[in-house]
C-alpha cells in the first residue's frame, strides 16, 4: 500500500498541474482527476491503517497500538504528512464541487504544486520493515478534521478571489482573511502566509487605487519609491530579528531570492500582464510575496513571511505619497509617511509578545474601514 500510495501522489504532482493549466482544452469529465487521483490515495490509506500495516511508515509512526477497528480510520489524517494529505483531499474535493474558470485552474495548479511538492514528504508514506506499533497512548486532535476543512475552503474561497479585485469591504472579503488566517494558525507553512500576502495585497492595492485613482504625474516616483522603501523595510527586518552579523549575513541568499522575485514580478507587464492598477509595483510585491513558498528551504527565508506580509499592505499607499496630488497637503504626505514607517518596527517588536495570528488581525482590520474620499476628488 506505502509504495503504490507515493507512486499515486507521484502521478499527481506530474499530471494534475497540466490537467488544471488546460482545463479549457481537456474534456469536463477530465476535470475530476484531482479528486480521483487523491480519493484513492485516501482509500489505499483507509485500507493500510484497517489491516494495520506493520511495513507502512505513516501507519506505524502515527497509529497506537490501543486502536482497533473503525477507530483506526481516524488516523488517516495525523502526523505532518497526514495532515497535508487531507489538506489536499478537501482542496481537491473544493475544484469538484465549484465550477471554475481557467484562471482559477491555472492558480489552482500553482498552488497544487507548492502542497505536494513541498509540504508532503513522500518518506512519510515509504514501506519499512516490518515494525511493532508504539505503545504510547492515542492522541486524536481536531486537526485530522480541520485540514481538510481548510482544503476545501482554499479551493472554494480563496482560489477564486485571486482572480478578481474587490474594492469595498464586504462578508465575503471577512471570511476569506478569516479563513486564511486560521491556516496560517494552523500550519504556519509559506503556502498559507503567501496567499494571505496576495490577498491582503490585492485588496489593499484595490482599496488605494479606488479611494486615490491614478495620479497625471509623477507616478515614476512613487513606483521608485516603493522599491527603495521596501529594500530599506527588508534590511531593517533581517537586522530586527537577530542579534548577530553572521546570521544577517547568512541571509542574504534569501533577500536575494526575494529581491530577484520581486524584479521579475516588476517585469511582467512587459509581457501583458498590466491589468492592474500600478502594474510595476503590482508585479514587483507579488513576486516577493511568492518567493518564499517558491524555495522555502533557503536559509532564514521564514523569518521574512511576517514582513513581507506588511510590506505588501503598506506599499500600495506610500507609493501614492510621492504622486502629484493636488488633494494631499505636504503635512498628511509626512504624517502618513510616518505613520505607515512605524508600523513595521511596531509589528516586528509586538511579534515577540503577541502571536503572528492576532497581529495579522489588527494589520487587516483597518482596510476595512470606510473612507468617504472619491477617486475624481484625488486625480
Amino acid at each position: 500500500m506505502a509504495n503504490l500510495t507515493t507512486l499515486l501522489l507521484t502521478v499527481a504532482l506530474l499530471a494534475t498541474p497540466l490537467v488544471l493549466f488546460f482545463a479549457d482544452r481537456l474534456p469536463k469529465w477530465l476535470h475530476n482527476f484531482p479528486i480521483c487521483i487523491v480519493g484513492l490515495v485516501v482509500i489505499l490509506r483507509l485500507i493500510a491503517f484497517w489491516k494495520i500495516d506493520l511495513t507502512d511508515a505513516h501507519v506505524v509512526g502515527y497509529l497506537p497500538n490501543d486502536v482497533t477497528g473503525l477507530a483506526t480510520l481516524m488516523h488517516i489524517f495525523t502526523g505532518p504528512d497526514g495532515l497535508m494529505l487531507g489538506l489536499l483531499f478537501g482542496f481537491s474535493a473544493g475544484l469538484t464541487l465549484r465550477a471554475n474558470h481557467l484562471l482559477e485552474y491555472r492558480w489552482a495548479a500553482f498552488i497544487w504544486v507548492l502542497i505536494l511538492g513541498w509540504e508532503i514528504n513522500p518518506d512519510g508514506f515509504a514501506t519499512i520493515a516490518s515494525t511493532p506499533l508504539s505503545s504510547q497512548p492515542s492522541v486524536l486532535d481536531w486537526q485530522s478534521l480541520a485540514y481538510p476543512i481548510i482544503g476545501l475552503l482554499l479551493s472554494g474561497l480563496v482560489v477564486p478571489s485571486l482572480t478578481r479585485q474587490e474594492t469595498t469591504p464586504s462578508m465575503h472579503t471577512i471570511a476569506l482573511f478569516c479563513v486564511l488566517i486560521a491556516f496560517i494558525d494552523l500550519t504556519n507553512s509559506p503556502i498559507a502566509w503567501m496567499l494571505l500576502g496576495l490577498t491582503a495585497h490585492r485588496f489593499s492595492a484595490s482599496r488605494a487605487d479606488s479611494l486615490r485613482g491614478i495620479a497625471s504625474r509623477r507616478r515614476w516616483v512613487g513606483l521608485l519609491f516603493i522599491f527603495v522603501i521596501t529594500l530599506i523595510l527588508l534590511f531593517y527586518s533581517v537586522m530586527q530579528s537577530t542579534s548577530t552579523e553572521s546570521v544577517t549575513w547568512a541571509a542574504r541568499y534569501a533577500i536575494g531570492w526575494i529581491l530577484l522575485c520581486g524584479i521579475l514580478g516588476a517585469l511582467t507587464p512587459l509581457a501583458g500582464f498590466d491589468a492592474h492598477p500600478r502594474p510595476e509595483a503590482w508585479g514587483f510585491l507579488t513576486g516577493m510575496v511568492v518567493a518564499p513558498a517558491l524555495l522555502p528551504n533557503i536559509a532564514h527565508i521564514g523569518s521574512f513571511q511576517f514582513p513581507l506580509l506588511i510590506i505588501a499592505i503598506i506599499m500600495p499607499w506610500i507609493g501614492t505619497l510621492p504622486e502629484a496630488r493636488p488633494k494631499l497637503s505636504p503635512n498628511r504626505r509626512l504624517l502618513e509617511l510616518i505613520v505607515f514607517l512605524l508600523i513595521m518596527p511596531l509589528a516586528l517588536h509586538l511579534s515577540l509578545h503577541i502571536s503572528t495570528s492576532i497581529l495579522t488581525m489588527l494589520l487587516v482590520a483597518p482596510m476595512f474601514v470606510r473612507f468617504s474620499t472619491s477617486v475624481q476628488e484625488e486625480e
